[in-house]
């Protein structure tokens, strides 16, 4: 049997004009190819350093790219003046021109940081910054809770050391807040004066601190840190606590004010943050500072983080109190009292004298 045959239809040969026409299509798409990849790549080389400028890095930096994104930070340092920005910057580059890894690079850059940021600026590595400003710090049996505790109408807020501290409704931060405020309102009916004790406190996290005691503090303007391009307003709205508008640390429970004179209680080991909150009740009305001078780091920090995890902790500003009045000094306490034994009594007389 003769086997199924399907006819089919010959194509005509495709003539000269058309050959030319499927030719150039296809140069028109090799070469919209080509140029659509060259932009790509021209796009990712001019975009880089913007990308960079926000920690996105489209392939690892090299251990001397990370040293320039890290003296770039070093910019704003309060003692990065122009030439001796330029001079730390250039020996800090050399030191580093050798590097075969990030960690060749920490000691010129620490050294960097400290010339250009002053004593109080630091330069940790990866384990230390995890460890000081990672999402679970503060969580360590180091940090301890704040105290209220009251005796005869007078309710005293003991404020300790807050590294880290985290951040969220669950973080240790937000429980330093809390038992703070909380304790404060449950003492308020009882209470005719306060004291906020500031003593060996060494500083660390001052957004919770200031929340703290927001209940005490007047709402408005209460500090600002000047830095060498402007200044950052550090405000207090009801229990919220607010840099430029920011939302920075708040009670979870809202409370209401309270009232009455304050003793703030300061020594040579109240330190950076915990200067920052003594600064932020100075020039508020009723207010006397006590003990002897603070360390003297009445300077704000700001963290930047590396593209290994590194942070240069920078000093970038300095306080100010509400009435102006620049620190990055010791504060001298309204009333000096060298034997902190004779500290009860000296604020007893300064209370009663209010009547």
């Amino acid at each position: 049997m003769p086997g199924n045959t399907r006819s089919r239809s010959s194509s005509p040969s495709p003539s000269p004009m058309d050959r030319r026409r499927r030719r150039r299509r296809r140069g028109l798409i090799a070469t919209v190819v080509t140029a659509s990849f060259l932009a790509l790549v021209v796009g990712a080389v001019v975009a880089a350093p913007l990308l960079r400028s926000y920690g996105i890095y489209l392939v690892p930096p090299s251990p001397q790219t990370y040293a320039e994104v890290a003296l770039d930070a070093m910019r704003q340092g309060i003692d990065a003046t122009p030439d001796r920005y330029t001079q730390v910057r250039e020996r800090a580059l050399a030191s580093v021109a050798d590097a075969s890894d990030y960690a060749d690079t920490y000691g010129p850059l620490t050294k960097a940081a400290a010339e250009l940021g002053g004593p109080h600026t630091t330069f940790d590595d990866p384990a230390s910054a995890a460890e000081l400003f990672g999402p679970s710090s503060g969580s360590k049996a180091e940090n301890e809770l704040p105290t209220v505790t009251s005796a005869d109408g007078v309710t005293t807020i003991r404020l300790p050391t807050l590294i880290g501290g985290g951040s969220g409704t669950d973080s240790f931060g937000q429980r330093y807040i809390d038992t703070a405020v909380e304790a404060i309102t449950a003492a308020a009916p009882d209470t005719s004066a306060w004291v906020v004790d500031l003593r060996d406190n060494h500083g660390g996290n001052v957004w919770p601190m200031l929340a703290a005691v927001a209940p005490l503090l007047d709402d408005g303007t209460v500090e600002t840190f000047e830095s060498v391009d402007g200044s950052t307003v550090v405000s207090v709205d009801g229990g919220t606590v607010s840099s430029d508008g920011t939302r920075q640390g708040a009670a979870t429970t809202p409370q209401p004010k309270v009232h009455g004179p304050i003793a703030v209680v300061i020594n040579g080991m109240t330190g950076s943050s915990a200067e920052a909150v003594a600064i932020a009740f100075i020039g508020q009305s009723n207010v006397h500072v006590f003990g002897q001078p603070s360390y003297g780091f009445s300077t704000a920090n700001q963290p930047v983080r590396l593209y290994d995890g590194a942070v240069v902790n920078l000093t970038v500003a300095v306080d100010a109190d509400r009435t102006g009045k620049r620190y990055g000094v010791p504060i001298v306490p309204d009333t000096a009292v060298e034997d902190a034994t004779q500290l009860p009594a000296a604020i007893s007389t300064w209370l009663a004298d209010r009547g």
